[in-house]
């Protein structure tokens, strides 16, 4: 994936029928770089979580990381979430409450079979979150 560091996020749109998450990115520094103007998709999301938009936002990273790790660390909050149907593959069905390492087995299971790769976005200022996608594309943009 290319390096957006320091790129800024200028905005983002999600299209849930598509499954398809945009970002949209400025470089304001030199202005002879290539690309001035970008955007960054990503393709088949299954699910997102976005946080601390501050309109003005600085990309540090976007960075894939493994399934299991994300999963590990996230376990708490969606044992949190899940009664509001959020993340929709975590507890997908009604069953009995199952312990968390079957779950998140049964989760690392589902994300693999489906090719999802885990992207961290990072943040110098604002937005931070990740994306769980099939792909990623991006494509400049006229200034």
């Amino acid at each position: 994936m290319h390096s957006w560091h320091d790129f800024h996020i200028t905005g983002y749109a999600v299209d849930g029928k598509r499954r398809e998450l945009v970002f949209e990115l400025e470089w304001p520094y030199d202005p002879s770089a290539e690309p001035k103007r970008a955007k960054l998709g990503f393709s088949g999301v299954e699910c997102y979580f976005l946080e601390h938009d501050l309109g003005g936002n600085i990309v540090y990273s976007f960075e894939e990381r493994p399934l299991r790790e994300f999963l590990t660390e996230w376990t708490d909050r969606f044992e949190t979430e899940y009664k509001w149907g959020w993340p929709k593959f975590w507890r997908p069905v009604p069953h009995p409450k199952r312990p968390v390492e079957v779950e998140r087995e049964e989760s690392l299971q589902t994300l693999s079979s489906m090719q999802l790769r885990c992207i961290e976005l990072s943040s110098s200022y604002g937005l931070s979150g990740w994306i769980l996608a099939v792909g990623s594309h991006h494509s400049s943009m006229d200034v």
